[in-house]
């Protein structure tokens, strides 16, 4: 079942029906499943409840490509991108319009229960005894929006507590919620039209055949969160990275410095640049300067080294290119399945490709 659904996926084919109906279409894919017919509901079952299966196999595939030397965990670029997912635009709701629906549900739930007991009443042979249709459809929605609002506080919380720990006070900032899938975000895009989906990140290394070696998903709208997560994501067994290369979005000078101090490793990114209160940008600092602004200044200094640069130059190639690949050549650009959990587990088999090569297709061989 797993080898079927990365070749299916490698072929372009997402959804649980495509994969089904190539068991009956696809010669490669009879072999795989020899000659079996799952349904689409087994599939997305399996592909649902198997991330322990997936997380397993990526490490053994890695753990296997470093033996042959294809990998060698020496440079590492992480990179992120949006990616859409399966959740309606106009679903969002605020914690005000969700309180206006479920009043409105209530009104209705009373409503059609008034009118079931007076059938009830009328139908002596018992026919009005049964609740009218919309009644359900009315209670599982009102149960679904006071789920939703709980998320919605729970949401709240966090974002205040982000605020506080960052040393900002707690903007009035009003979150929201989406219906279909509570986990989707609204993601802006620079000079793109914003995305309703999921923030997914790869850490890509360098230095052989730029194979991925760490892939997650987040909910984070913001990149300069993410660099100390996405280096959690590469197996230990893979080895630890000695040089990190990203762009200006993961931009965080505290967690820079913390990541440096508790790992060997050197981290280059280009900085925002540094400018003096009349606008202009300033060319001397003082000691007096905080941790990022002192980080802004080394990581120029990084940058403007012929390593710096050489790495800024793989970096394009290998993880913007990881990219290009998944989302114009194998055409995925949104997630199927709903929920952050579902979605990391389908980012993580998904058969990433980079150049001509991809590393689900060792496991294969």
């Amino acid at each position: 079942m797993l080898a079927w659904l990365i070749y299916c996926y490698a072929r372009g084919l997402f959804s649980s029906r495509q994969i089904e109906q190539a068991s009956y279409e696809n010669v490669a894919a009879r072999y795989l499943c020899a000659n079996n017919h799952p349904d689409h509901d087994t599939i997305a079952k399996f592909r649902r409840e198997n991330r322990a299966l997936f997380e397993g196999c990526f490490c053994t595939v890695l753990a296997l490509a470093r033996e042959l030397g294809l990998v060698r965990l020496g440079a590492v670029a992480i990179d992120g991108t949006r990616l859409a997912a399966n959740a309606s635009g106009q679903q969002f709701r605020t914690g005000e319009q969700l309180e206006q629906e479920k009043q409105a549900l209530e009104r209705l739930v009373q409503e059609l229960l008034a009118r079931a007991e007076a059938a009830d009443q009328l139908d002596a042979d018992g026919g009005g005894s049964q609740l009218p249709p919309e009644l359900a459809d009315a209670q599982t929605r009102r149960q679904k929006i006071q789920e939703a609002m709980g998320r919605l506080k729970e949401r709240e919380r966090q974002q205040k507590e982000k605020e506080t720990k960052r040393g900002r006070k707690s903007q009035a900032k009003e979150v929201k919620i989406n219906l279909t899938d509570p986990d989707a975000r609204q993601l802006h895009r620079r000079g793109k039209q914003t995305v309703v989906g999921y923030n997914a990140q790869v850490a890509v290394e360098l230095q052989t055949r730029g194979l991925i070696v760490g892939a997650t998903v987040s909910t984070e709208p913001n990149d300069n969160e993410l660099l100390g997560p996405v280096l959690q994501q590469i197996p230990p067994g893979v080895g630890c990275p000695e040089e990190v290369v990203a762009d200006t979005g993961y931009e965080n000078g505290p967690a820079t410095a913390e990541l440096e101090a508790q790992r060997p490793i050197k981290i280059y990114y280009p900085p925002q640049p540094i400018h003096n209160g009349s606008g202009s940008r300033r060319t001397r600092f003082s000691k007096r300067d905080g941790v990022r602004t002192q980080m802004r200044r080394l990581m120029q200094q990084r940058i403007d080294s012929p390593r710096g640069q050489q790495l800024l130059q793989l970096r394009k190639i290998r993880a913007e290119g990881c990219f290009a690949m998944i989302k114009r050549v194998l055409g995925f650009e949104r997630f199927g399945l709903r929920g952050l959990f579902k979605v990391q587990t389908e980012w993580l088999y998904f058969p990433r490709k980079n150049g001509h090569e991809s590393i689900w297709f060792f496991s294969l061989i």
